[in-house]
């Protein structure tokens, strides 16, 4: 029975093949198609080594960040201490999670209460003695007890506090999401950061592409001090080091058509670039190794496999469309334009880089004024719905900057996933895969 055992077991070995899911993951680590990135692993060496900076980690969903931090941040021997960011949170949330997580606490009074007990014996003796006389022993207890109290000062821990336990210590805080944070948590930290960095007391700050100078704007001093680390995005070398080793491990052929396809709609992310590449080959028919070569190069294949994911992605954000579009369902019949559709048609044109930049409302105004129909307008001015064009141009201007802040307020209450923030009157993208998805859904 042994013996069949492992001839069964070494057979089974033998047999078994790689999944197309396995090589190009979109969720955990994708040891298949792991690209180092060389450029980064130094600049990460160098802030551990260097100790004179604060590490802005910056980088999307699924970009990358957890591996990197897996790999390269968390090492041995230093204590890590990681807070979770909200618009919420506050500066003694944070310190008192550091004190707490590297054992330093705080003094607190203390009381204590003892008790005991003690005998006394006596003699005594009764009638005259050598006559007649009796003598006894007389036992007595005593009981007492005292209250001891111990007033002891209890201390703030505020960066002094912090600076002065942590700074011959191995450290390392990090703040998750720091983009979330309120304009107060980060004027302090901003202020604060300094006098931690004097210290050698190493920070990681992660967030998105779009919040890299927030620090520096409340802090001068701190210019030249922040480690700018950004995963998004990869290079086409890096993209196409993925393809490659991923299709080489499948016995999968793609074009130069096709690879530069995904290149093109991957927004150079790498959790894109693998769920490209796994819808693909699946769509294709290779969900594992080939035995014989497969060849795909028609690039409208790799069109397929991103509607695909579109379609996938509904799940995750379709609530979310429908709270940013919310407007739309109020909008009265008749009405000239409607501004929560023209939001959604600028985040769907406009660029990457210009919706991390942040688009004001104003030039959301613009842009939508610039592409109204023109007959749109005459229609609506001789309904009598507008006296002329300028009443209906400062309509249109006030009702996009209404809706940008009412974006913001739906989100804030009925969203747990941040995809967009408002911040000053402009609209910041969160979230690089929502942005992918409204691309390709059908109805904006």
């Amino acid at each position: 029975m042994n013996i069949f055992k492992r001839l069964f077991n070494r057979n089974s070995k033998q047999t078994k093949t790689i999944k197309t899911s396995e090589v190009f993951k979109v969720s955990g680590v994708p040891k298949h198609t792991f690209v180092e990135r060389i450029s980064l692993n130094n600049r990460i060496e160098e802030f551990f080594s260097g100790k004179d900076a604060a590490l802005l980690f910056l980088g999307y969903s699924k970009s990358g960040k957890t591996v990197y931090r897996k790999k390269h941040l968390e090492k041995p021997g230093v204590n890590i201490v990681t807070f979770r960011c909200n618009n919420e949170s506050t500066i003694s949330q944070l310190y008192d999670q550091i004190a707490s997580e590297t054992s330093l606490g705080q003094i607190i009074t203390t009381t204590d209460t003892k008790g005991t007990k003690q005998t006394f014996t006596d003699s005594a003796t009764i009638g005259v003695k050598d006559v007649a006389s009796v003598s006894t022993d007389i036992t007595d207890e005593i009981n007492y007890s005292y209250l001891y109290n111990e007033e002891r000062t209890k201390v703030k821990v505020d960066v002094n506090f912090l600076c002065n336990k942590l700074k011959e210590s191995d450290v390392l805080i990090v703040l998750e999401d720091y983009h979330l944070v309120s304009s107060s948590f980060n004027k302090t930290l901003s202020e604060d950061l300094k006098h931690f960095l004097d210290d050698e007391i190493l920070f990681v700050l992660i967030g998105i592409p779009s919040s890299p100078n927030r620090a520096l704007r409340n802090n001068p001093d701190l210019s030249g001090r922040l480690e700018h680390l950004v995963f998004d995005y990869l290079t086409t070398d890096e993209i196409r080091q993925i393809i490659k080793l991923g299709t080489n491990k499948l016995n999968v052929f793609l074009s130069e058509d096709v690879i530069n396809e995904i290149i093109k709609h991957s927004m150079n992310n790498a959790f894109l670039v693998q769920y490209i590449c796994k819808y693909l080959l699946q769509n294709n028919g290779a969900y594992e190794v080939q035995k014989k070569q497969k060849r795909i190069e028609d690039k409208s294949e790799v069109i397929l496999a991103c509607k695909k994911i579109s379609d996938k992605l509904d799940n995750d954000y379709k609530d979310i469309y429908g709270i940013i579009n919310a407007g739309i369902r109020k909008q009265q019949e008749g009405k000239a334009f409607n501004q929560y559709e023209e939001i959604s048609k600028m985040l769907k044109s406009y660029e990457i880089e210009e919706l991390e930049k942040g688009v004001h409302y104003t030039d959301i105004f613009k842009w939508s004024w610039q592409n109204i129909d023109p007959t749109i307008v005459q229609k609506f001015i001789n309904n009598k719905t507008y006296v002329d064009e300028t009443s209906f141009k400062n309509s249109f201007r006030t009702q996009i900057k209404e809706a940008v802040k009412n974006i913001n307020t739906s989100l804030s209450k009925n969203s747990s996933r941040p995809v967009l923030y408002v911040d000053e009157g402009k609209i910041y993208l969160t979230d690089l895969i929502f942005k992918f998805y409204i691309n390709w859904k059908k109805d904006v």
